[in-house]
């Protein structure tokens, strides 16, 4: 059942003085294309030794650093392990649903709305993951979602948390379960971002889970963004999925075979024909999730992308 708290809010708006000092080198310049409010995402270092990913939009200059910290990148090639069957790993998904001060005494309708988002949100990750009736080519992945618990934290610095010093007082604050349970922050999410979420490691990391812009959920007022699929996208990364993007035309890319080449991200929802690596064999995976084009644009995993979660999982997720 959905619960609220309201946490340290003073002492958690000191430290978000100093995140946005340290962060406003690159803090992203706001867009205004397409008539939305200026959303946007990109993959951004959450501080720990692995990866932050996240997804961006059209018109985002925030830089976009090197996935992973340090020499090693232990992610990108992943044992081969027997596929796990589909929809064999239920996943509990524990909602921590951020909200302002001022609204802690506005009864429960934000709370209510809110509330229906996180489980159309849910909703939206069973079809995604087990290619539902809203996908289209994608194939079925081991994992289903169960919405465990929705929390209400009323705190005003967590409100527009970026990654930082207050994300990892937040997550730290609120964050349960183990490797195998995936953590959902949602709230009004600031240096323009759209969501961000951590890989997979061999220990668990105080900061593992997703992110989100509580207004990208089902339901939400981010237009092109609004249909659930930035959820989508960084639940694939929390299971160690790469932009399919990555490397561009050059390299091993996303580390999955059937994923073909991209020079870069891809936008909005382009022809079908769109080849930016003409050299390399197929054609941009435009309808991809883990592109960055617009919601109702994005509908498939791949096989290969199957077969990584779920070695990803057996490696680092499932204990």
């Amino acid at each position: 059942m959905p619960h609220s708290r309201a946490l340290r809010s003073l002492v958690v708006a000191g430290s978000l003085a100093l995140a946005g000092t340290t962060l406003s080198a690159t803090a992203a310049v706001p867009a205004t294309a397409l008539g939305l409010s200026p959303q946007a995402a990109a993959c951004v270092d959450d501080h720990s030794d692995h990866a932050a990913n996240a997804r961006v939009r059209k018109g985002s200059k925030q830089a976009e650093p090197k996935p992973f910290k340090g020499t090693g990148d232990e992610y990108k090639k992943l044992d081969d392990t027997a596929l796990l069957p589909a929809g064999s790993v239920n996943i509990p998904t524990y909602f921590h649903v951020v909200l302002p001060v001022s609204e802690q005494n506005n009864g429960s309708t934000r709370e209510d709305k809110l509330t229906t988002m996180v489980n159309a949100q849910v909703a939206v990750l069973n079809d995604a993951f087990g290619a539902g009736p809203k996908t289209q080519g994608s194939t079925a992945s081991p994992f289903t979602f169960s919405l465990a618990d929705i929390d209400f934290e009323y705190n005003d610095a967590w409100y527009g948390v970026v990654p930082g010093p207050v994300e990892s007082e937040m997550k730290a604050a609120t964050r349960v379960g183990g490797k195998n349970t995936l953590n959902i922050w949602t709230a009004n999410i600031g240096d323009d971002l759209l969501g961000w979420a951590t890989f997979p490691t061999k220990r668990l990391s105080p900061n593992d889970g997703v992110v989100l812009l509580d207004e990208s959920m089902p339901g939400g007022n981010t237009g092109i963004y609004s249909e659930g699929d930035t959820g989508t996208h960084e639940v694939g990364h929390w299971l160690a999925l790469y932009h399919t993007f990555q490397g561009g035309c050059n390299g091993k890319g996303d580390q999955v075979a059937d994923t073909p080449a991209e020079a870069g991200p891809q936008f909005n929802c382009p022809a079908d024909s769109t080849d930016s690596c003409p050299k390399s064999p197929g054609t941009d995976p435009i309808h991809n999730f883990m592109d960055y084009t617009q919601d109702s644009c994005m509908y498939q995993f791949t096989t290969g992308q199957v077969a990584r979660m779920s070695d990803a999982w057996v490696q680092y997720r499932a204990s």
